[in-house]
């Protein structure tokens, strides 16, 4: 048996000896004679030959081993008969996938495709590179070469190219876009160009219908789904591959403590026990000329060697294109405190007369486009070179519907400070201005920058209600903040109407700072990290420049669309201008409203924003504020809010959220609005209350962290239970509001006492006591009512506690 085990491995082995041998012996025709007179060429990078309806590529000797960037752009979506509003993808200009290859020269007479893996290592004798290096990556495509010159190899890729390949194809989005399988019948090849450090391909792809899969792979029931509705999806599709620079840009490391996208590669050299994930901040690359550099380095403005560019799409209202052009230009500022002129710079895409060689799909340009879709949203990405955080292109993506949210927005916020918004449609300047804001915010996410949701919080409330403050200061230090728009501005605080739109602030030139200036004098990126963060260290001494993850949970500092100091004041300013807003709605609206769409919009945005709000206010509730400090900076990393600060905000909610606001509900409003309790109130509370009795986890954790004069879990379900039931007047008829706030309470809290995880730290004992006094209070409510569904509901109220403690429906048969 051995010796047959033996025989077949010699004899295999003896096989691929044989194929490697023929493949190395196989005659390899001149590349000068292979290609045809008749053969196009499309010279550049990589040149490329049409010929006998194939793709063939010339890859020069001095190519291989190189980075090629590779990324899929939609140059046309497919026209379908129905859309999700949701869908984010599937438009012209979406930029949907990127990935590194490299082409290497392979065992035999072949080239191989294969992902290369990148790490940071500058001692070449570490171990850890040792071993990578003498590691050979597996290849994903092996191609005949089918002629040579003396410094070049030729291949043909018409197979992958006419496949669906992630290189070429929608492959990488099929889930995004909801694409079934590839129809290669249906497909075609369009064609390619070649420039002198990319190539662009076009082809059409098609593909089948699909569904989205669950995140829990549970395949849902077969839907009854029309004919017309299955038709073959066509899209247009660029690919674009693009020549990374032999040298990677110097990358910046990464500091926790600025707002930046970071891009993870293993390091060999940090720390020598173990291989650590290094991350490197994603910015592009701003470089004095080379001619310049004195200049810079004595402190002068220059322009740098490569600006960023970014090209609006065509398409685009022609209205919108001058504040979108100065949306992109607004961060023009940040650049020159720095020492670069005209380092950004928004543009009109050119025509074909202008630039031939323009193309949204080309990974040299970086575009804005315009959606025509019902979603309400914008959003900046970035394509970044893996080996150092280097951002090569972006496509940031304008929805046409964004329009009407902001209108809607400013509407609510901002109608009682400006007359311009009392009205159904907006002039177009108001508009203008507002979407140049969203702009500016999203080349922030494009230049690197995160969300500082922190940010509007270090403005005192009384400052941002002062012309000279905000005309100075704007009213947060970050336009990467979500303030929307100061909605604490009372009328008569004296501000102008366009000071109640954000701006670039303090913390934007800071961040800009870290990120872009240029310093030649380190070599080494760890030392110039180590004295940013030094120079980090002391700027956070002003509060102004702190930052804080978006994602954080527990510091209500950090959150999106408020401003001031204290959630629950600026609440108090903001519910003040609503009521105003309330009082004036039918008024301002009518314009151009006949069938109420107008007014049913802007009462819905009235209605968000309270809800809003009221959540601003709940994250004081058991919050802390988190400093994310460093050792050397002596400051305790989480901080309990005290107990005051969360007293206050119980007693906010205790009045606009446990109190009914009635002025919100107007019989006039809501017979035109089609107002429905259960969607526009139920719904929103029930949630609303769920948030709030989840806070005892975070109470509890606080009073583990400071037991000193904490607010506990026992005052605060006294606390929300005496808000809730605590004013029940005898004779008096318990409103549906009331009745939905008592029912969503109980049923939550009954969830919650029966989680197991609950019986530490006696949060179930707590829970059981609330239970039993709301049991106790509804039993002996009942009698003072004379309001048969009042008496019904209480009941109601006290058998579903007793069910819940006995466990047995029949419990209520017995009595």
């Amino acid at each position: 048996m051995k010796l047959k085990l033996r025989m077949c491995l010699v004899m295999a082995i003896f096989a691929m000896a044989l194929t490697l041998r023929a493949q190395t012996d196989r005659k390899i025709q001149a590349l000068d004679s292979y290609i045809k007179p008749t053969a196009k060429s499309h010279k550049g990078m990589f040149n490329i030959y049409e010929q006998d309806n194939k793709y063939l590529v010339e890859i020069p000797d001095h190519l291989l081993n190189r980075d090629i960037l590779t990324s899929i752009t939609i140059i046309r979506g497919s026209a379908q008969r129905k859309r999700n509003p949701a869908d984010r993808f599937g438009f012209a200009g979406d930029a949907v996938g990127d990935r590194v290859i490299r082409f290497r020269k392979g065992q035999g007479a072949n080239i191989e495709l294969f992902d290369p893996t990148f790490v940071q290592a500058f001692d070449t004798l570490n171990i850890y590179l040792n071993v990578l290096k003498n590691t050979l990556l597996p290849a994903l495509v092996s191609f005949d070469i089918l002629a040579k010159s003396s410094n070049s190899s030729l291949i043909d890729i018409t197979a992958m190219f006419n496949s669906d390949s992630e290189l070429f194809s929608l492959k990488v989005a099929k889930e995004d876009l909801k694409l079934g399988s590839f129809d290669a019948q249906k497909s075609k090849v369009l064609g390619v160009n070649s420039f002198d450090n990319n190539i662009v391909f076009r082809s059409v792809r098609s593909y089948t219908v699909g569904q989205a899969p669950t995140p829990s792979g549970f395949q849902p029931p077969a839907l009854t789904v029309k004919k017309e509705e299955l038709a073959p999806t066509i899209w247009e599709v660029g690919a674009s591959w693009y020549l990374l620079p032999e040298r990677a840009m110097k990358p910046r490391y990464a500091d926790a403590r600025v707002g930046y996208f970071t891009t993870g590669i293993m390091n060999y050299d940090k720390n020598p026990e173990q291989v650590e994930m290094q991350s490197m901040a994603n910015r592009w690359r701003i470089e004095p000329k080379s001619v310049d550099l004195e200049r810079y380095l004595r402190g002068e403005i220059v322009e740098p060697e490569k600006p960023i560019v970014f090209y609006i799409d065509r398409d685009m209202p022609k209205y919108l294109i001058p504040y979108v052009i100065q949306g992109v230009n607004a961060w023009q500022s940040a650049f020159e405190k720095i020492g670069f002129k005209n380092a950004i710079v928004g543009k009109l895409a050119p025509t074909l007369s202008e630039n031939p060689e323009y193309s949204m799909e080309d990974a040299r340009y970086s575009y804005i486009s315009y959606k025509p879709s019902e979603m309400a949203n914008a959003y900046g990405p970035q394509v970044v070179d893996p080996r150092s955080g280097e951002i090569i292109t972006s496509h940031i993506a304008v929805f046409h519907s964004i329009l009407e949210m902001l209108q809607r927005w400013y509407f609510s916020m901002c109608a009682v400070n400006d007359p311009k918004a009392r009205k159904a449609n907006f002039d177009q300047d108001l508009i203008g201005k507002m979407l140049k804001n969203v702009i500016t915010h999203e080349v922030g996410h494009t230049l690197g920058l995160r969300h500082n949701f922190i940010g509007s919080s270090t403005y005192a409330l009384d400052s941002i209600r002062r012309a000279d403050f905000v005309r100075k200061n704007s009213f947060g230090p970050s336009v990467m903040d979500y303030m929307r728009f100061n909605y604490v501005v009372q009328p008569g605080d004296g501000i102008p109407s366009d000071q109640l739109l954000p701006r670039i602030g303090v913390y934007d030139d800071y961040a800009i700072e870290w990120g872009y200036k240029y310093r030649p004098n380190y070599n080494d990126s760890f030392k110039e990290a180590v004295d940013l963060s030094a120079w980090v260290t002391g700027k956070r001494k002003d509060p102004r420049f702190n930052y804080i993850n978006e994602t954080d949970f527990f510091d209500p500092r950090v959150q999106s669309e408020d401003v001031g100091d204290n959630s629950m004041k600026a609440s108090r300013l903001g519910v003040a201008n609503l009521k105003l807003t309330m009082s004036n709605l039918e008024k301002w609206v009518k314009g151009d409203d006949d069938n109420y769409l107008a007014l049913r919009s802007f009462y819905r945005a009235v209605e968000g924003r309270y809800y809003n709000y009221l959540v601003h206010v709940v994250k004081n509730v058991g919050g802390a504020e988190i400093a994310n400090a460093l050792r050397s900076e002596s400051k305790f990393n989480y901080t309990p809010l005290s107990r005051e600060q969360q007293k206050e905000a119980m007693a906010y909610l205790s009045e606009y959220m446990l109190t009914e606001p009635k002025w919100m509900y107007p019989e006039s409003i809501k017979a035109k609005t089609g107002f429905d309790f259960d969607t526009d109130v139920e719904r929103s509370y029930s949630d609303l209350m769920g948030r709030l009795l989840s806070k005892y986890s975070q109470i509890v954790r606080n009073q583990q962290v400071s037991s000193l004069n904490a607010y506990t879990v026992k005052e605060f379900l006294t606390d929300l239970r005496m808000a809730i039931y605590g004013r029940i007047k005898k004779g008096e008829a318990i409103s549906q509001y009331d009745r939905m706030l008592q029912r969503n309470f109980v049923n939550k809290i009954l969830g919650h006492a029966g989680n197991k995880n609950n019986l530490a730290a006696d949060v179930s004992l707590e829970m059981k006591r609330c239970i039993d006094a709301i049991e106790q209070q509804a039993r002996k409510d009942v009698e003072l009512q004379q309001d048969s569904l009042s008496k019904m509901h209480l009941t109601a109220i006290a058998d579903m506690i007793k069910v819940w403690r006995t466990g047995k429906r029949s419990s209520l048969l017995n009595e």
